[in-house]
C-alpha cells in the first residue's frame, strides 16, 4: 500500500509539473490580432493531399482569397497519386481563375508515395525564403499568411507553429474529439512558449527555408508515415542555439480550421497513427511528457479496478482524478476561448471521464495494429 501510494505521488507530482508548465506558457504568450502591415518576405505555401476532392475547392478558394501580395505568394499543391480525380479537380480550378502563381505537381516513381516525399517535392520546387506547409482538408481566415509572415518579420523566429481547430461539427462525438485535439494544441503551444517545445502541427507549421536545408529536410524518419511536424521540430529544437527561436503564435487571425475524423474508426486510426511514431522519440522532454501523460492517465482506471478488493485504492484514484479536473481547466477553458469555441468547455467533464480510458486503448492498439491512412495500411 505505502509503495502504491509513493509511486502515486511521484507520478501524480510530475503531472502537476507538466501541466503547470503547459499552462504558464500558454497565459504568458499573450494573445494578439494580427497586424495588417504590408509584408516583404516571400512565402511558399506546400500542400501535399491525397483524394481530398471534397475538400479542395475550399481549399483553393480559401488560398486564392488570401489577403496577401500575389508577388511574394506561391502554391504548389502536390498530389500523391490520388486516385478520386482531386488533382483534375486542383488543376481546372487553377486554370479557369489564373491563378498564375499557384503550382500543381505529382509524385512519381522516384519521388516515393508519402505525405513526406510529397512535402520534399514541393519545397525542392519552391523558391519562397519561408515555408508554410497545411494540409488538403484545411481552411483559413483571409489574413492568415499575413498574420504569420508579419510576425516573422517582426520576431525573426526559425521556426513558428500556429493553432490549429477542427471544423464546428454537431453531435456529442465531434465535440469530445474536438476538445481533445485542442487539449493537443493548447500542451503544445503551452510548451513552446515556455521555451521546451515538444509538438507542432504541419497543418499550420511555417519556417525558414534556411532551417530546411541544414536540418537535411525530411530525411530523418522516413520510414515513419507522418511525422513529417514532430520530428522536424524535434531536429530544430537541438539545432537551434536559442530556442526562443521557436515560436508558437497566438493570434485569432492565423488559426486554421481542419476536418476532424467522420466517424470512430477514423478517429481511432488516426490516433494509433500519431502515438506509432511516439516509440521513435529522441526528445528527452517529450519523451518524458509522453510517458508521464500516459502513467498518469493508466494509473486511475488501474487503481479503480484495484479498489474492488481495497477501498484505499479507489480513494487514490479519486484523489488523481480530482487533481487532473482542477489542474487541467486553466489551460482549456482558455484555449476553448481564444479559438472562439467556448461551447467545448460543456464537454470538459465528460472528457475528462472517458480520457484516461481512451488514452490506454490508444496506447495498446498502436502496438497491435496497423492504421489506414488515405487508403494506405502502415505499421508507423
Amino acid at each position: 500500500m505505502i509503495v502504491i501510494l509513493i509511486i502515486s505521488s511521484i507520478i501524480g507530482a510530475c503531472y502537476i509539473g507538466l501541466i503547470s508548465l503547459f499552462t504558464y506558457g500558454w497565459f504568458k504568450n499573450k494573445s494578439t490580432t494580427g497586424s495588417l502591415e504590408t509584408p516583404h518576405t516571400k512565402v511558399s505555401v506546400i500542400v501535399p493531399f491525397r483524394n481530398e476532392k471534397e475538400n479542395m475547392l475550399p481549399l483553393l478558394q480559401s488560398l486564392s482569397e488570401q489577403n496577401f501580395p500575389s508577388e511574394l505568394l506561391e502554391v504548389l499543391l502536390v498530389d500523391d497519386n490520388s486516385n478520386d480525380h482531386s488533382g483534375e479537380i486542383a488543376k481546372e480550378y487553377i486554370s479557369k481563375n489564373e491563378l498564375k502563381n499557384f503550382l500543381l505537381l505529382t509524385l512519381s516513381d522516384a519521388d516515393g508515395f508519402s505525405k513526406k516525399a510529397a512535402l520534399k517535392k514541393g519545397i525542392e520546387n519552391s523558391c519562397g525564403t519561408l515555408i508554410i506547409t497545411t494540409d488538403a482538408d484545411c481552411t483559413f481566415k483571409k489574413n492568415w499568411l499575413r498574420a504569420i509572415v508579419n510576425y516573422y518579420e517582426q520576431k525573426k523566429c526559425r521556426l513558428i507553429s500556429a493553432p490549429v481547430v477542427t471544423d464546428n461539427r454537431k453531435g456529442f462525438f465531434a465535440k469530445l474529439q474536438s476538445f481533445e485535439f485542442l487539449s493537443l494544441v493548447a500542451s503544445g503551444a503551452g510548451a513552446m512558449s515556455a521555451n521546451k517545445p515538444i509538438m507542432a502541427n504541419g497543418a499550420n507549421l511555417c519556417f525558414e527555408r534556411s532551417l530546411y536545408n541544414e536540418l537535411n529536410g525530411y530525411n530523418t524518419h522516413d520510414c515513419y508515415a507522418s511525422g513529417d511536424d514532430v520530428f522536424f521540430l524535434f531536429e530544430a529544437k537541438e539545432h537551434c542555439k536559442d530556442n526562443k527561436e521557436l515560436c508558437f503564435l497566438k493570434d485569432h487571425e492565423s488559426i486554421v480550421i481542419t476536418q476532424g475524423p467522420r466517424n470512430l474508426k477514423e478517429f481511432l486510426h488516426q490516433r494509433i497513427r500519431w502515438a506509432s511514431k511516439s516509440t521513435a522519440y529522441k526528445d528527452t522532454l517529450a519523451v518524458f511528457t509522453a510517458l508521464i501523460i500516459f502513467l498518469f492517465n493508466l494509473s486511475i482506471p488501474v487503481l479503480l479496478l484495484c479498489g474492488i478488493f481495497n477501498f484505499w485504492f479507489a480513494l487514490i484514484a479519486a484523489m488523481l482524478f480530482t487533481v487532473k479536473l482542477f489542474l487541467d481547466f486553466p489551460l482549456l477553458f482558455s484555449a476553448a476561448r481564444f479559438v472562439g469555441r467556448s461551447e467545448l468547455i460543456w464537454y470538459y467533464f465528460p472528457m475528462q471521464m472517458i480520457y484516461p480510458f481512451y488514452i490506454m486503448i490508444a496506447a495498446v492498439l498502436s502496438f497491435l495494429m496497423k492504421f489506414e491512412w488515405k487508403g494506405r495500411k502502415r505499421r508507423k
